[in-house]
């Protein structure tokens, strides 16, 4: 399952600012030029990631973006809704209840929506950290 690229864009930054964060606000064009994003898509996520509490932005010559919560206590789901208020595309929408298998796709939905919610920004960054070869590594990841 591949979620729409919005969503792997928004966790792929989200991430990023959350690894770069600690010296203040971070820029949208250096986000983008370490994830290798187009920094007017980000700006547009930003936007939307800021109306719904995801980020704040702070203005002037030392401004950026930085998490309005802790990395630990924004999940992977929150992101989600943010971006895809509708949810997720699931088969199990399109199955119909007298399909024998309707059972095991709500299942697969329960599962994905329990792993989304206990999923958060600041694990994902843990894991980047532990996988990088190097301090200077350039991590991008497919969600």
């Amino acid at each position: 399952m591949k979620p729409p690229s919005r969503v792997s864009y928004a966790l792929r930054a989200l991430v990023d600012l959350t690894l770069h964060q600690g010296a203040g606000p971070v820029t949208l064009s250096a986000v983008a030029k370490r994830q290798s994003l187009p920094v007017r898509y980000l700006e547009q996520l930003f936007n939307r990631l800021r109306r719904e509490g995801i980020v704040e932005a702070e203005r002037g010559p030392r401004g950026g973006y930085r998490l309005k919560l802790p990395a630990d206590q924004l999940s992977v789901s929150a992101v989600f809704k943010c971006l895809e208020p509708k949810g997720l595309a699931y088969a199990a929408s399109a199955v119909s209840t007298k399909d024998p298998t309707a059972s095991v796709w709500k299942q697969v939905e329960r599962a994905v929506d329990s792993t989304l919610k206990a999923t958060t920004l600041g694990a994902l960054a843990s894991q980047v950290k532990e996988n990088a070869a190097s301090p200077n590594h350039r991590f991008t990841f497919h969600i």
